[in-house]
């Protein structure tokens, strides 16, 4: 029985180190607000919590969004900025 268990043992090693390793592909994109996002890029993404900038990471192989400490920029009119008491 120990010969038959080590025989096992042995074959599925040699199976594990002879398959290929997996690797991502290199046009991997993250989904984020209904579109596909390349690698690397940031964009204002739609949460739970309000927009938040993130970026498209890589992480164990897999896409995933890195929520940054910045918020998402917000444009001002010149109308609202008078308003606000904001001087140019």
């Amino acid at each position: 029985m120990s010969r038959i268990r080590s025989l096992f043992v042995s074959a599925a090693i040699a199976l594990l180190l002879a398959a290929p390793p997996g690797i991502a592909g290199e046009n991997c994109t993250c989904r984020g607000n209904g579109e596909d996002v390349e690698e690397g890029r940031v964009v204002c993404l739609r949460t739970a919590s309000g927009e938040k900038l993130a970026r498209c990471e890589r992480v164990l192989n897999n896409t995933s969004w890195k929520i940054l400490q910045e918020d998402c920029p917000v444009a001002a009119s010149p109308a609202s900025r008078g308003a606000l008491g904001i001087s140019s």
